[in-house]
């Protein structure tokens, strides 16, 4: 109840804000989201656990007031790669309303940089592609790497979460290599900082993955979509029995 509890209060904190940029910005309609955006969201079960994670590249068309995206998610661990589409409307106080095909409708909030979402247990957020150069040369560099959520493999369904820097690498063969260093929590604990290996490749559509593999550990794999212009990356993982989200930040 506590965790679903601040969860509810954090979307309200983060709408509050998004509401109070809305009323000094221009007036919106539905050409304020138009474009494709990188989309972060996650969802909770009844007891506040992550249930759900997901990334999608979602595409808004404001001359029909449609959307079509790809989406990648992990529904209690099952990883899923799906098609989404449906309609939405934005009013000029830049709150609006999206609408799944088959599904329940969602609240939307614009800001400057893409959009707060919030639909029953869960909620996520959206950034703007932009125009990145979307191959593996693109997104080198160091990025800020951070993720959240469950390891359901394990008896207790450790809470989890990862942070550390990454550099992205391109070798003389063109193929993205990561290096870096990672600290974890597991339910609480704190792991030593590790390095870490990998190696990553993103498609011309702006999508990607990962591989990353702290030292001792099992490889981690990755769903990627490259948003702000290559400066952001959103994740998912896309290993059975994770619910884990999360991002890479310049």
């Amino acid at each position: 109840m506590v965790s679903k509890m601040c969860r509810i209060v954090s979307m309200i904190v983060l709408a509050s804000f998004a509401f109070s940029s809305a009323a000094w910005a221009a007036t919106c309609s539905n050409a304020s989201l138009s474009g494709t955006y990188g989309f972060l969201h996650d969802g909770t079960d009844s007891n506040g656990a992550p249930a759900t994670a997901a990334v999608t590249q979602i595409t808004f068309d404001s001359t029909t007031g449609t959307f079509t995206g790809e989406q990648t998610a992990s529904h209690d661990g099952v990883i899923v790669t799906e098609s989404v589409t449906g309609m939405y409307t934005v009013a000029s106080n830049c709150i609006g309303t999206g609408t799944p095909a088959g599904g329940s409708p969602f609240t939307i909030v614009v800001t400057s940089t893409g959009f707060l979402a919030l639909h029953l247990f869960s909620e996520g957020f959206a950034v703007k592609q932009g125009s990145p150069t979307c191959n593996n040369d693109g997104v080198t560099g160091r990025l800020g790497f951070e993720t959240t959520g469950l390891f359901l493999a394990e008896a207790s369904a450790p809470a989890v979460a990862f942070i550390g820097e990454l550099k992205l690498t391109v070798n003389p063969s063109g193929e993205g290599v990561i290096s870096g260093h990672l600290s974890a929590s597991e339910d609480g604990t704190f792991l030593a900082e590790e390095p870490v290996t990998g190696s990553y490749k993103i498609d011309r559509d702006c999508r990607g993955t990962a591989t990353i593999t702290p030292k001792g550990q099992p490889e981690m794999h990755f769903s990627l979509v490259v948003v702000d212009c290559g400066k952001e990356m959103l994740a998912v993982e896309t290993d059975a029995d994770t619910v884990v989200s999360g991002s890479l930040q310049r």
